[in-house]
């Protein structure tokens, strides 16, 4: 199988996998693109010349996968050119973003609790959901700790 071969199927998975998520594939062909490259990183036009898009579906694409935390701007001096890069380190932001998110959840929710404690049943729904997602806040904080421990650094 060439190289080619290679980087267009792993590209077209993870394409599927992004609009399976409810994103745009395009973002999940851009984000592949990124993720398999030999360079540091790649223009809007290199992507586009890649991947087979247009200037606007990468734009676009860039606009979504930088929203979500998947890749950073790189600043190249004297380059009038915009440059991406998919660093591992976003993913790690990705993930404390996430792990921000179940802790607003779980203060959101005991809120909740405390303002329909007398209505029913929505007092039981808001209490499972605070629950529900301290649980999952307490065990996602643990295995980020573990994933950073355990990590083989390179």
């Amino acid at each position: 199988m060439t190289d080619e071969t290679r980087k267009s199927r792993f590209t077209e998975e993870v394409s599927r996998f992004f609009e399976s998520m409810g994103f745009p594939p395009m973002a999940g062909r851009v984000w592949a693109a990124l993720l398999v490259t030999e360079e540091p990183h790649l223009s809007a036009a290199d992507l586009q010349e890649q991947i087979g898009a247009s200037a606007g579906a990468i734009s676009m694409a860039i606009t979504d996968l930088n929203r979500l935390g998947l890749i950073e701007r790189v600043w190249i001096p004297g380059s009038r050119r915009n440059y991406y890069a998919a660093p591992t380190s976003a993913l790690d932001r990705l993930l404390e973003r996430r792990a921000e998110a179940l802790t607003t959840m779980v203060e959101l929710a005991e809120r909740g609790v405390e303002t329909f404690a007398d209505v029913e049943p929505a007092a039981e729904r808001l209490a499972y959901l605070r629950d529900l997602y301290a649980w999952f806040d307490r065990e996602f904080d643990m295995l980020l700790e573990r994933w950073r421990i355990e990590r083989p650094h390179r």
